[in-house]
C-alpha cells in the first residue's frame, strides 16, 4: 500500500495565532527585538493557547518610530508576577527569544527546511516493504502538526508495546509526574485462635519496583522492604510491644482478573509479566536483573521478603516478640495504626524505566493505579478506560482506539499511527509529560534499542517505543532528520510470519532513513 498525499492533522495544543504571527514577523525580519515575559526553557513541541504568562511586543530599531500595537505589531499585555528578559535588537534576537516562548530548546527547528512529502513517500514507501502483512505509518513534523507521511495512518492496528506511550503519557496527567507511591506497614490487634496478637499488615500501595533494602539512587528499588521492616520494629519498640506478631498483605486494591483473558496462554509463563498485584519487588522479579526470572504471586513474595526484615530487626532490637512464620492476606479496611511506610521513585521515573525496558509489569501496575486516581476500578477494564479517557481528554482523536490492557500484550489493541505520534506530541509539548517522550530509548545505546540501529545514522538520534508479538512490529518515537528537522513517527507492521525479522528491519530501516534524511525536493538521494 502506498502513501496518501500529505495533509495536516488537527492539533490539541498549537502555536497560538498571535504567536504564530509573530514568528511570521520574525523570520521576515520585521521585528528586530522582543521582550518575553516567563518564556521558561521547555523542550518538545509548543505549548496550548495563548498563556497569560507569555509576552511578546515588539521593539523597533534604535530610532525608529513606535507604532500602536496592531496583528503586524504583536504586543499582548505583560503577566504583572513574572520579570521581563528584555532583549536587544540584534539580528535574531528575536528568533531566539521567541523560540524560548513556543518551548523549542533548539533555535533552528524554527527554521531548519522540512522534508518534502513527494520525495520522503517515495523513500518510505520502498523502505517499509513488507513480504506479507500490513504495514501503516505516519510522519509528522513536530513544529507545524503537519502529516508528512500517511500510510493508512489514522486506521488501527496492533501497536503491540507502543500502547505504553498511552499508559505513560496518561499516568502522567492523572496522578503527576512528581506522584510517588507509599508502601506502608500497619500495626492491627487480631487473634490467632485464643491468642492476642499484634498484625503488622504490609499495605500495598501500587509500588512494584520495591527492593529488598533499598536504593535513593536506582527507579527499581528506590524503597526498600528492609528499611520498612526496620523503621516498622523501631516503632514496635517505641510502643513495647510484646508477645505475638505475625505479618499480613493487604493487597486487595485491584480488583478482576491478575491475567488478562485478552492474552495469549504463554504470556505469563513465558515470564513477559506475573500476575498483576498492587506490590511487587523488582517488576515481579525475585532480584534486580532477573530478567523473565518472575514470580508466580509477587506480592506474597514481597509479604515474606518483609517478614524476614523484620524479624531480624526485631532480634537485633531486643524486642520481646516472636514474629510468626506463616504470612497471611488480610484487608485493612481503614483500620489500624500507622507504623512506617516507604515512598517509591515518581511516576515520571517510573514511566521512564517502563518505556525504556519494556517493563509489562509495572505497565499493568502503572495503568491500574491510575485508574484507581481516576475514579475507575483498578482492573483491567478500568485502567483501559482511564487511558483512553486521559489520552482524549488531552485532545488526541481517540476515534477507533480500544485498549483492552496497559502494556500492549493483547493482540486486541487498536491503536492508529496517527494517535501514537498525536501523543508523543502532547508528551514533547508540556513539561509535565515530558517523560513519555523523553524516557524512550535512544538507538543504539539504551534499553530495547540498545543492539538497534548502531552504526547508523539513526543511532543517538532516534528516540523510539519498540512493539513486539508473534505477529507484529511497530517503532514509535521521534527523530531528528540530517537537516535537523525534528520528526515524530510510527510504524506498525501487523499480521506478520516467523520471527518477524522482515518486519522489524523495515521499520529500522525506516526510522534509520528519517535520521540520514533531508528528504527535500532536488536534493541528494534520500538517507545520503
Amino acid at each position: 500500500m502506498t502513501s496518501r498525499p500529505p495533509r495536516r492533522r488537527p492539533a490539541a495544543r498549537t502555536i497560538p495565532r498571535t504567536l504564530g504571527a509573530a514568528l511570521a514577523l520574525l523570520l521576515a525580519g520585521t521585528v528586530t527585538g522582543c521582550e518575553v515575559q516567563g518564556a521558561g526553557p521547555v523542550s518538545g513541541a509548543a505549548p496550548s493557547g495563548p498563556s497569560p504568562a507569555l509576552v511578546v511586543s515588539s521593539t523597533p530599531p534604535s530610532g525608529a518610530p513606535s507604532s500602536p500595537s496592531s496583528p503586524s505589531s504583536p504586543s499582548f499585555e505583560a503577566s504583572p508576577d513574572r520579570p521581563a528578559v528584555t532583549h536587544p535588537g540584534r539580528p535574531g534576537e528575536g528568533v531566539s527569544t521567541l523560540a524560548a516562548v513556543l518551548g523549542l530548546s533548539d533555535l533552528t527547528a524554527l527554521l531548519d527546511p522540512m522534508p518534502d512529502p513527494e520525495v520522503l513517500a517515495s523513500a518510505l514507501d520502498a523502505a517499509l516493504t513488507v513480504s506479507s502483512g500490513t504495514m501503516s505509518a505516519a510522519v509528522v513534523d513536530a513544529l507545524t502538526g503537519e502529516v508528512l507521511y500517511d500510510r493508512s495512518a489514522d486506521e488501527p492496528a496492533v501497536p503491540a508495546s507502543a500502547v505504553k506511550i498511552l499508559t505513560g503519557l496518561a499516568a502522567l496527567e492523572v496522578l503527576g509526574p512528581d506522584h510517588r507511591y507509599t508502601t506502608g506497614a500497619v500495626a492491627l490487634p487480631g487473634h490467632v485462635g485464643d491468642r492476642d496478637v499484634t498484625h503488622v499488615v504490609l499495605d500495598a500501595g501500587g509500588d512494584v519496583l520495591l527492593g529488598t533494602g533499598d536504593n535513593a539512587t536506582s527507579t527499581d528499588g528506590r524503597a526498600g522492604l528492609g528499611t520498612l521492616a526496620r523503621q516498622a520494629a523501631e516503632e514496635l519498640s517505641s510502643r513495647g510491644t510484646s508477645g505475638t506478631v505475625t505479618v499480613r498483605l493487604d493487597d486487595s486494591g485491584y480488583t478482576g482478573p491478575e491475567a488478562s483473558p485478552d492474552w495469549s496462554p504463554d504470556i505469563v509463563p513465558s515470564g513477559n509479566v506475573s500476575a498483576v498485584q498492587p506490590i511487587a519487588t523488582h517488576g515481579g522479579r525475585p532480584f534486580a536483573g532477573a530478567g523473565t526470572n518472575r514470580l508466580h504471586d509477587p506480592a506474597l513474595y514481597a509479604a515474606e521478603v518483609f517478614r524476614d526484615h523484620l524479624a531480624r530487626h526485631a532480634h537485633d532490637l531486643g524486642l520481646k516478640v516472636q514474629v510468626a512464620d506463616a504470612v497471611g492476606r488480610l484487608s485493612l479496611r481503614g483500620r489500624g495504626s500507622e507504623l512506617a511506610s516507604v515512598t517509591s521513585a515518581t511516576v515520571a521515573q517510573q514511566v521512564t524505566h517502563m518505556l525504556k525496558t519494556s517493563d509489562n509489569q509495572v505497565a499493568e501496575a502503572t495503568g491500574r493505579n491510575l485508574a484507581l486516581a481516576a475514579g475507575q476500578d483498578g482492573s483491567f477494564d478500568g485502567a483501559s478506560r482511564a487511558i483512553e479517557e486521559a489520552v482524549s481528554g488531552l485532545g488526541v482523536d481517540t476515534a477507533g482506539l480500544d485498549l483492552v490492557d496497559a502494556s500492549g500484550l493483547s493482540g486486541r489493541n487498536r491503536v492508529s499511527p496517527l494517535q501514537l505520534t498525536e501523543s508523543l506530541g502532547m508528551a514533547a509539548g508540556d513539561p509535565a509529560l515530558e517523560a513519555a517522550a523523553t524516557g524512550l530509548p535512544v538507538a543504539g545505546k539504551e534499553g530495547t534499542l540498545e543492539h538497534r540501529m548502531v552504526g547508523t545514522p539513526a543511532q543517538d538520534v532516534v528516540r523510539a517505543k519498540t512493539g513486539t508479538l508473534s505477529s507484529v512490529a511497530s517503532l514509535t518515537g521521534t527523530v531528528k532528520t540530517a537537516d535537523e528537522r525534528q520528526l515524530v513517527f510510527s510504524f506498525i507492521a501487523n499480521d506478520q510470519p516467523g520471527v518477524l525479522t522482515d518486519a522489524r528491519f523495515a521499520v529500522d530501516r525506516a526510522a534509520v532513513l528519517l535520521a540520514g534524511c533531508g528528504c527535500r525536493a532536488g536534493a541528494a538521494d534520500p538517507g545520503q
